[in-house]
């Protein structure tokens, strides 16, 4: 399986996070929102933008089976919200790239676990001494960030 186009969109998913964030820090000062008022309008963007791609892809927002949705495949948004959030707070104070950095690390590491697990039906992943290399040298790199700008 050719991989190179999963790769081509996730970079391209990795670069709009920095762009929120700067559009998000631009809307904050042009109106003085609070931190929460405007992850509320990001929100409500990417709802409007969901719902017409929704409709313009299956002609509905519902899904077929929605019925056998657990309680807590609903808190996505919610947790979400937090995410944004948490990004938010971070950024202007310690740089985008700083906050984006930490943000991968706590992906990864949390991701490492939920794999290890199987949780949420995950298939079950090893983690072997090569991942926590790899994890051990994205918080290296953090450090080394945090290092350039105290400088």
């Amino acid at each position: 399986m050719n991989l190179l186009p999963y790769i081509a969109l996730s970079i391209l998913g990795g670069l709009i996070i920095p762009l929120q964030l700067a559009m998000v820090n631009a809307f904050r000062q042009a109106t003085l929102a609070s931190q929460l008022q405007a992850t509320f309008y990001l929100y409500l963007g990417g709802a409007i933008a969901s719902l017409v791609l929704s409709l313009a892809a299956s002609g509905s927002i519902k899904p077929p089976q929605v019925q056998h949705a657990q309680w807590w495949m609903w808190l996505t948004g919610f947790l979400g919200s937090f995410y944004i959030l948490f990004m938010f707070i971070a950024a202007p104070k310690i740089g985008a790239a700083n906050t984006l950095l930490w943000v991968f690390l706590g992906q990864m590491l949390f991701a490492t676990l939920l794999s290890a697990t199987g949780w949420f039906g995950l298939p079950v992943q090893r983690v072997d001494w090569v991942k926590l290399c790899g994890l051990g040298l994205v918080f290296a790199g953090g450090l080394l960030m945090i290092y350039a700008e105290s400088r």
